[in-house]
């Protein structure tokens, strides 16, 4: 993310440095569920793809700690509701059929709940009202699940089919739709933090069938 982000400070926080670093990116060895930062520390905290891999508890202090050290706003995306773990069970399914390794994300996913649009919404709202703020949501979504189906069906037969379908997605993208809740894998949740005291009194639940961009 800092490679897209010229000129902005980003820190990044994993049990383990990436294997490549750039000039304005910072990394700091921690947990998602204990950010050893004081409160407010950053104006704009993402997560991105790392709640699918934590348990329910953790998921849960993982949110509220994202909410506590970011001043001005939350991005996270992840795979969500019922598509999330139908595509990754036919990669799984498909891999295994054709005697290739399954990758260690595939079976973490598979493991935990997958995240919703209703719940990561809700503890971002308990979050942002324990730290006496108000929060504005809003939605969107990425990866259309014919894509997803389209590259992880080339991935499950080789490397080179894997590299030649990215290749044509990333030609044919501009003329995809953009994708919805029903057709999704992963969704795209923006949590809008106020400067102000006051606590967040929205009980809005949320609607399965939210559009881009909407607000929750």
């Amino acid at each position: 993310m800092a490679a897209f982000l010229n000129g902005a400070k980003v820190v990044g926080v994993d049990v383990e440095p990436p294997l490549e670093q750039v000039e304005n990116f910072t990394f700091q060895r921690g947990t998602i569920t204990d950010l050893q930062f004081p409160d407010k520390s950053f104006s704009v905290v993402s997560c991105i793809d790392v709640l699918e891999h934590l348990p329910l508890e953790a998921r849960d202090r993982a949110i509220a700690e994202l909410v506590r050290v970011a001043s001005r706003a939350v991005l996270l995306a992840c795979p969500h509701g019922e598509n999330g773990p139908a595509c990754d069970a036919e990669f799984q399914s498909a891999l295994e059929n054709r005697g290739r390794p399954i990758p260690d994300w595939v079976a973490e996913h598979r493991r935990q709940e997958y995240p919703t649009t209703t719940k990561v919404a809700e503890k971002l709202r308990e979050a942002a009202a324990d730290s006496g703020r108000k929060v504005k949501i809003s939605l969107s979504y990425s990866e259309p699940v014919q894509a997803c189906r389209f590259v992880r069906g080339a991935a499950a037969r080789s490397d080179a089919l894997y590299l030649a379908a990215n290749l044509l997605l990333g030609l044919l993208l501009p003329l995809v739709p953009e994708p919805k809740f029903e057709n999704s894998y992963r969704m795209v949740m923006l949590a809008e933090l106020s400067p102000d005291d006051e606590a967040n009194a929205s009980s809005t639940k949320l609607p399965p069938t939210q559009s881009k961009h909407e607000n929750v």
